[in-house]
């Protein structure tokens, strides 16, 4: 996993959710930034280190994502997530796409700690 790849995806992914009144194509791009974010994690092995802080960043903004999906259903409009999630053939695990149908919160967090880097704490 390229560490500089998804830290800079995160920041884009920062970028979207904290201005989701942006434009429609935006919102959507940022159902794409999403996927590939996942892409990254999932391909990670047990030899490969991702800081506990870039993990919790992802589940930070999933959290605000959730918060606003009804602003983003706003701007990108039921039917067009619907097409584009069609488009996509987006699985249900991806949540993201599915923020017109689910009812509850989705269940969202990182992979075992075998994958998070240790974080040094001094006193």
């Amino acid at each position: 996993m390229n560490g500089q790849e998804m830290e800079r995806l995160v920041h884009k992914y920062y970028g979207y959710v904290a201005d989701l009144e942006g434009s429609g194509v935006e919102a959507l791009d940022l159902l794409f930034v999403r996927d590939k974010i996942q892409q990254l994690l999932d391909a990670s092995g047990p030899e490969e280190q991702i800081p506990l802080p870039l993990f919790e960043q992802i589940h930070d903004l999933d959290r605000a994502l959730w918060a606003e999906s009804e602003t983003f259903r706003m701007v990108v409009g039921d039917r067009e997530l619907q097409h584009a999630r069609r488009q996509q053939r987006s699985p249900r695990s991806h949540w993201w796409w599915y923020l017109d149908e689910l009812k509850i919160a989705p269940q969202s967090g990182p992979k075992p700690r075998s994958h998070i880097a240790p974080v040094l704490v001094t006193a």
